[in-house]
């Protein structure tokens, strides 16, 4: 592993191109219509701004494929087909073979993703059950969590490295770890009316889920709408969700115990959460 790393190190010297670029250049997404192409504000109502840069301004734009579209699984099989009323579009998200990337997990690839784009790999970190937040910086300097009884300490037992294989190794030992429980009771609860693009709404339990935010709208009466992600389990391809009335834009009323999703279990406002 040590000589690979050696190997990139020297590639990435010699062709100009840093170890970011390569993690970036190997991202999972592909290319397609980017979400607020696809999904404009309904009339009255104007997106909210966002800063550049920001995972905010991240969500806005990741690629979906085109309209009807099926969801598929990580066997490549269809799970929801392009006809499935409840689905507005599929995000352009490699899934394949990626058996742990649920629920949560998928949420927590692109936030991880989206701190590579950016320029921001010191903010890749992730909770483990004991709360305790790992870091893709320690596990590329070798760092591996080791359970001992509650507690998940860290020991140096791994090569340091850092590659795009590397990282992935990194988000499997999170996901494997870092499920929605961990992340409902971990993770700093959001007041509802401080709801924005990028949180998330977290359902604790034994069947448990998540649902993240990519984008919001407001009109000049301060009603808000949102746009709502999720993957599933088995481990499936982010989808962005549609509401009975076939419309993608779903109200964000606060005032109610949960918003109004095309999905079974009930996601309530009080599991708000932000990474």
């Amino acid at each position: 592993m040590l000589y690979r790393f050696v190997l990139l190190i020297l590639f990435c010297s010699f062709s100009g191109i840093s170890p970011a670029q390569t993690l970036t250049e190997s991202s999972p997404f592909g290319i397609g219509e980017r979400l607020s192409k696809r999904f404009p504000p309904p009339d009255g109502f104007t997106r909210v701004p966002v800063r550049s840069n920001s995972f905010a301004a991240f969500l806005r734009s990741l690629p979906v494929k085109p309209v009807a579209s099926p969801v598929l699984d990580y066997k490549n099989r269809i799970v929801k087909d392009g006809a499935d009323t409840t689905v507005a579009a599929v995000v352009q998200l490699n899934i394949k073979g990626k058996k742990l990337e649920q629920c949560m997990d998928i949420l927590q690839r692109l936030f991880a993703e989206y701190c590579i784009q950016s320029g921001q790999e010191k903010k890749i970190g992730f909770l483990l059950p004991d709360k305790t937040k790992f870091f893709w910086h320690e596990w590329r300097e070798g760092w591996r969590p080791v359970r001992a009884k509650d507690k998940y300490p860290l020991q140096k037992i791994g090569h340091q490295a850092r590659s795009r294989d590397t990282f992935e190794d990194y988000l499997k030992e999170i996901f494997y770890h870092s499920g929605t429980q961990t992340n409902y009771f971990g993770l700093k609860k959001i007041a509802p009316a401080h709801v924005s693009i990028g949180d998330m709404l977290i359902k604790r339990g034994p069947r448990g889920h998540a649902v993240l935010i990519t984008d919001m709208v407001e009109n000049s009466e301060g009603i808000r709408m949102a746009l709502f992600a999720q993957g599933d389990t088995p481990a499936c391809q982010l989808h962005i969700l549609q509401n009975t009335s076939g419309m993608p834009w779903i109200p964000l009323d606060v005032s109610q115990p949960s918003p109004e999703l095309p999905i079974r279990k009930k996601m309530h406002w009080n599991g708000l959460r932000r990474f």
